[in-house]
């Protein structure tokens, strides 16, 4: 083994190695200490293929690129359940077919229906005997042959039947069925639109409240839009909507006050046009056409995917890197979405400062390791 002194050469290497990344981590933290943005000197990295672009202003109406997801508004769907058990024996329609309402759907065979059809009868036929009982009684008051407390009870009984018979008629209407022969019943569309799911077939057995189908008016049609909550503020009921793929447009209907874990606020809007190509369920991405934004001061930039790195503990502060001077610059940077390839930021930038297209990372990394209580490896 070559040796140089008293040290083998791949041991000089790693302690030249190490006292490289060290001189860099104290240069970084004079920085650090004689301003107070974080900054690293350009010299140190002359060979470190480090490149800058010029800072370009992002438009200030249109928040782009944000993913969004198609959904049918809640007043234009329905879930068809039946509401008695029985053996489906047809079924009409298909996913995709457009329905009016009260269309057949599927045809049913049901021993509860037939229950309930013979409770009804039956509570006909008795109201039938308790109203004749109580004209011939009344008749017999007429004529003083009977005692007017008979007459009294005939009423009162008529009375029940009458009750008992709506009782039957009620509870057969609120099955929401049609009958059609004994124990046979039809499924009926509730409103007009096109079936977008199918949960029966044919020779399937069903329970009460099963969904057999759902069926949707698919127009207009609602976005659920993802918004980062930088950008929310500037978001405003009745803003524009687009979906450029898909040549639609429409107006934000609301604006969610709760934040998801991926720190977006979650946007409605109502789609009026363009809708044709859109589909329940179909993700796309959105823009918004919004207002300016409250912070005062700081202005919108387009800057490159590469160039936005998240400093301090667990990456809680997204900043770039600017060339000001002899010193690369880290400048808070929230970002906003997309534009084109480019992250849309706000930040207190100039026009056409140079940022830092490519090494961003590897000036971030020095400038964890001259972070004090950093260890450089």
């Amino acid at each position: 083994m070559i040796r140089f002194g008293s040290l083998p050469v791949r041991s000089l290497r790693r302690v030249l190695r190490a006292a490289a990344i060290s001189a860099t981590a104290i240069c970084a933290s004079q920085a650090l200490a004689a301003d107070d943005s974080p900054s690293l000197p350009a010299r140190q990295f002359a060979a470190g293929g480090i490149e800058t672009v010029p800072v370009r202003a992002a438009s200030s109406d249109r928040i782009s690129n944000l993913p969004a997801h198609v959904q049918v508004p809640n007043a234009q769907q329905r879930f068809v359940a039946t509401p008695i058990g029985g053996l489906v024996t047809e079924v009409r329609v298909g996913v995709g077919d457009a329905v009016k309402e009260g269309q057949p759907l599927a045809r049913v065979v049901s021993a509860e229906l037939l229950a309930l059809q013979r409770d009804l009868a039956q509570a006909g036929a008795e109201r039938e005997r308790s109203h004749r009982a109580l004209a011939r009684d009344e008749r017999l008051l007429a004529e003083g042959l009977v005692a007017e407390s008979r007459v009294e009870a005939s009423r009162a009984a008529d009375r029940q039947a009458q009750a008992a018979l709506a009782e039957k008629r009620s509870l057969l209407a609120l099955s929401g069925v049609r009958p059609l022969s004994t124990g046979n019943f039809e499924i009926v569309a509730p409103i007009a639109g096109v079936v977008l799911t199918q949960d029966v077939h044919p020779g399937q057995r069903i329970d009460a409240a099963t969904t057999l189908f759902r069926i949707a008016r698919l127009d207009p049609l609602e976005l659920q839009i993802d918004v980062p909550i930088a950008a929310a503020s500037r978001v405003a009921l009745g803003a524009a909507v687009h979906v450029p793929q898909a040549g639609a447009a429409g107006r934000v209907i609301a604006v969610g006050r709760a934040v998801g874990d991926a720190q977006t606020v979650l946007v409605r809007a109502r789609l009026d046009s363009g809708t044709t190509t859109l589909g329940p369920g179909q993700h796309v991405e959105a823009e918004i056409d919004a207002g300016e934004s409250t912070t005062s001061g700081v202005r919108r930039w387009a800057v490159p995917a590469a160039a936005l790195v998240r400093l301090g503990a667990g990456g809680s502060a997204p900043a770039v890197f600017v060339l000001r001077g002899e010193n690369y610059v880290a400048v808070p940077a929230v970002p906003l979405g997309e534009l084109g390839g480019d992250i849309v930021v706000q930040a207190a930038l100039s026009d056409g400062e140079p940022v830092v297209a490519r090494g961003a990372s590897q000036l971030k990394a020095a400038l964890g390791a001259a972070a004090p209580g950093s260890a450089a490896k």
